[in-house]
């Protein structure tokens, strides 16, 4: 796949030129990717018209509306009972009593051992301090532990629909893509606990969001080249070479892409894999933006014009950024830089060498296949008289099945069709999860399931991008692959099938959303929701949820 495969210079977000292949109606609307492309159809005779918006879409179809709705719907997910169950879940008995000491209660009060931060020396502090604000504002209680985690994974399904806007430009789509990540299970989870994964996730989607509002506000300034088929032979000894592509040092999106990475990288370190994934993405938009301009060496034109914006904004930004979430830190040990370097030298040796036994470790392989959940909760509520359990409540960090294992299909269609129709879209939603992904492989550390949370959006927009191809009728497919348009839903045959499989991701949610949330159950209905269960002495067990 090509990721730097940019739109005709100087066309991003235009309508077809007139020079192309004539289209007939509805496959224009589909190149285009508005309905306003469509001729209207008159109302019936005594039927009130509907209001419509901007564009000529019906007003509830409008990106706002769409969007707002089910942020608020993901909101309402992450927010109800959100103090049940009223006790530490997970690792909340690190960050929840992190974040009670720097919310300013005293250390007792906090639950602590001693006074400080029990994971200082394992993490960056901002995720801690997001959490201490919460507990700040509703108190050293569940809710009070937990509201920063509802209120971020609540913005990740924002940012995500928005992500979703800017590459496709269609409202529906958006909202599509937003609510599979509203639904999404893992995603869900850890926005219910004080933990720190949704926070680098929440800043890691607005840095992606943020380099794509970069690409397409560099590919409204350029202009486009002069191109010699277009020259009148006779004039061409006139004609002045084309201007030299833009390239700016100043750019707010590439400032505002470091800010959020610098966010990402303190609230976790493994947030630094977006942002090397997002450097890479953005020298290959900036060859591609000179490829489509008609550089003869795009590549090193964009080294050597782009690096220093790239080394400002995307490498000492995100450092300062680092460093400013350390500002208690300076505040009470001076300038002591060395002193600083021990601290990161630390967190990065016992990162290396962790190398404890646990019970739901697993390897990075198997997160894809979601073969070794996490059971961050469990208890059993009522008993027999023999002691069996006959009612249970537990919180599992598991994916939506759809979603992850729909992904196993979704990230190769993904990548094929990105490859075969140059589309940078594609490109980014590949290259997002592999450089979050593929790093965890060679890592020899214990390493968990839920690591895989900042990865799930990606997983999400390239299902959408497989249901966007099967929604597509083919030949207007071809046309918009032809011009490097969008090609929105229209007519594609397994267009229900699409519609299919969203159903079943929301019908996937709504089975599970007992084990997600902690409800008490019955334990026959507990072990519907284990579909794979290892045996006392079985040697070869790949699946374990229990």
């Amino acid at each position: 796949m090509t990721l730097d495969e940019p739109s005709p210079a100087g066309t991003a977000d235009r309508p077809a030129p007139a020079d192309l292949p004539r289209l007939d109606e509805d496959s224009r609307y589909l190149v285009q990717g508005t309905r306003a492309a469509r001729r209207p159809t008159a109302p019936a005779r005594g039927r009130p018209r509907e209001p419509r918006g901007a564009g000529g879409r019906p007003w509830y179809l409008r990106a706002w509306v769409l969007l707002s709705l089910v942020t608020a719907l993901a909101g309402f997910l992450r927010f109800v009972d959100l103090g049940k169950p009223a006790t530490y879940v997970f690792d909340e008995v690190y960050y929840a009593k992190d974040g009670c000491y720097d919310a300013g209660y005293a250390w007792r009060q906090c639950g602590l051992t001693q006074p400080g931060e029990q994971t200082f020396t394992v993490h960056p502090p901002l995720g801690r301090w997001i959490i201490a604000a919460g507990e700040r504002l509703f108190g050293n209680r569940p809710f009070g532990w937990r509201v920063a985690s509802a209120t971020f994974g609540t913005l990740s399904v924002l940012l995500l629909g928005l992500l979703a806007l800017v590459l496709w430009h269609d409202a529906v789509w958006a909202a599509v893509s937003a609510l599979l990540l509203a639904t999404e299970s893992l995603n869900l989870v850890q926005s219910r606990v004080a933990m720190l994964d949704i926070f680098a996730t929440t800043f890691i989607l607005a840095g992606f969001l943020f380099l794509a509002l970069d690409r397409r506000w560099m590919e409204r300034r350029t202009p486009p080249p002069t191109r010699p088929e277009t020259i009148d032979p006779d004039a061409a000894a006139l004609v002045l070479p084309s201007d030299p592509v833009p390239s700016p040092t100043w750019r707010p999106w590439r400032l505002a892409t470091g800010i959020a990475f610098g966010a990402a990288t303190a609230s976790k370190w493994s947030g630094a894999l977006g942002l090397l994934g997002a450097i890479v993405l953005a020298v290959a938009f900036e060859r591609g933006r000179r490829k489509g301009y008609g550089s003869r060496q795009p590549l090193l034109e964009a080294l050597r014009e782009e690096s220093l914006g790239i080394v400002v904004l995307l490498g000492i930004v995100p450092v300062l950024v680092y460093m400013a979430s350390y500002a208690k830190w300076w505040v009470e040990n001076g300038f002591a830089i060395h002193a600083w370097y021990e601290v990161q030298k630390g967190m990065l040796e016992y990162s290396l060498h962790l190398r404890a036994t646990h019970p739901y470790a697993s390897d990075a392989w198997k997160w894809i296949f979601m073969m070794r959940p996490v059971a961050y909760y469990y208890q059993c509520v009522a008993h027999t008289a023999t002691g069996a359990c006959t009612r249970a409540a537990e919180i599992i960090g598991i994916g939506n099945p759809v979603v992850f294992w729909g992904s196993l299909v979704a990230i190769p269609a993904t990548a094929i069709a990105g490859w075969r129709r140059r589309d940078w879209r594609a490109g980014l939603i590949v290259f997002a999860i592999l450089a979050q992904y593929v790093p965890w492989f060679f890592v020899a550390r214990t390493i968990f399931f839920f690591y895989m949370v900042p990865i799930t959006p990606f997983l999400v927009l390239a299902g959408v991008y497989a249901l966007r191809l099967m929604t597509v009728d083919r030949a207007a497919r071809r046309a918009a692959a032809g011009i490097g348009g969008l090609a929105p839903a229209g007519g594609g045959a397994l267009a229900p099938v699409a519609v299919a499989l969203v159903v079943l991701s929301l019908a996937a949610f709504a089975f599970f959303w007992p084990v997600l949330v902690g409800d008490t159950i019955s334990q026959s209905w507990w072990q519907a929701h284990i579909w794979f269960s290892c045996r006392p002495g079985q040697h070869l067990c790949l699946f374990n949820w229990v």
